[in-house]
This record gives structure tokens, C-alpha cells and sequence, in this order.
């Protein structure tokens, strides 16, 4: 397993150093002192495997992983996706590289844009504790003990049962 790790992390350092050709976008006229927003608007979302060539597959199950093989095939993609412009912004410091990379491989067919004049922004949270891939790690779980109402003092919640006030 150790020599296919290997192979796994020439692959994507290579496909790092070897990022796809920047899509082409014909930028309308109105928008040609707005390039990033013509690229943002025209740029299609693709999977991830198909912007990097890497198919999911590849990726072996984290139990045939050591800890230490795990830190560095995360390496290696979050390098891969630094070449293509996309960063995860939301992983929680000091995140154990076992579980970041079970995200990173379940989320490789996250469609994304690859936006070469501005990057992209990835959040994994959904914002709900629940089904956060980041568990009790993540900070979306610390104010789950506020109602709603108490985030906003001063905001009456609306009831759909309420009657409107014209």
C-alpha cells in the first residue's frame, strides 16, 4: 500500500503542477472590465474529478491509510485544488487528517467552478450540526443552544399562522 500512496501523491502533485488550460468564456461587452464577473457568470460547475482528471476511485479507503499517509495525500490535493483555484475555507483548525480526508474524497465530485482570475470558495458546512461533515468540530455546533430569537433581540419571529399586518 505504501508504494501506491506514493504513486497517489506523484499523481496529484503532478496533476498540480499540469492545471487545466483556464476556461474559455466569450466575455460579453458590457462585461469587459468586469473579467471576474463575466467568469463567475459564464465558467460551468464541474465535478472535481473532472476538472483535475483525478477520478474518485483512485482514492483508497482511509482504513488502508496510516496517520501519516493521510496528512500527506491531504496535502497533495489541497494542492491539487490550490491549482485550480478552489480553497476550502471552512475545515476547523487542528481537524484530525483522518476524518478530512474521508471529506475530501466524499466531496471530490462537488461540482466547482474553476475561476482562474479570483479562485473558489468551497464551504463543506451545511450549517446545520447534524449534517455538518465536521461533526461537533465544527463551529456551526457552538451556538446551538441559542433559540433563533435571542441571535436577533429586538426580531419578532413571523408565524405563519400570524395574521399580516395589512
Amino acid at each position: 500500500m505504501k508504494r501506491y500512496i506514493q504513486q497517489l501523491i506523484d499523481d496529484l502533485e503532478e496533476a498540480a503542477q499540469n492545471p487545466p488550460a483556464a476556461p474559455f468564456i466569450e466575455t460579453p461587452p458590457h462585461l469587459e472590465n468586469l473579467q471576474f464577473a463575466a467568469e463567475l457568470a459564464l465558467v460551468p460547475f464541474k465535478p472535481i474529478a473532472e476538472w483535475t482528471g483525478i477520478d474518485e476511485k483512485v482514492f483508497p479507503e482511509m482504513y488502508l491509510l496510516s496517520g501519516d499517509d493521510a496528512v500527506r495525500v491531504n496535502q497533495a490535493i489541497l494542492n491539487l485544488l490550490e491549482s485550480i483555484g478552489v480553497e476550502i475555507v471552512d475545515i476547523p483548525d487542528d481537524f484530525p487528517p483522518e476524518l478530512l480526508y474521508d471529506i475530501l474524497i466524499s466531496n471530490w465530485d462537488e461540482p466547482v467552478q474553476y475561476l482562474a482570475s479570483s479562485g473558489y470558495d468551497l464551504e463543506l458546512c451545511t450549517g446545520d450540526p447534524e449534517t455538518c461533515p465536521y461533526g461537533e468540530l465544527c463551529s456551526c455546533s457552538a451556538g446551538e443552544d441559542q433559540p433563533d430569537d435571542e441571535e436577533h433581540p429586538g426580531v419578532t419571529p413571523v408565524n405563519d399562522e400570524d395574521e399580516l399586518p395589512f
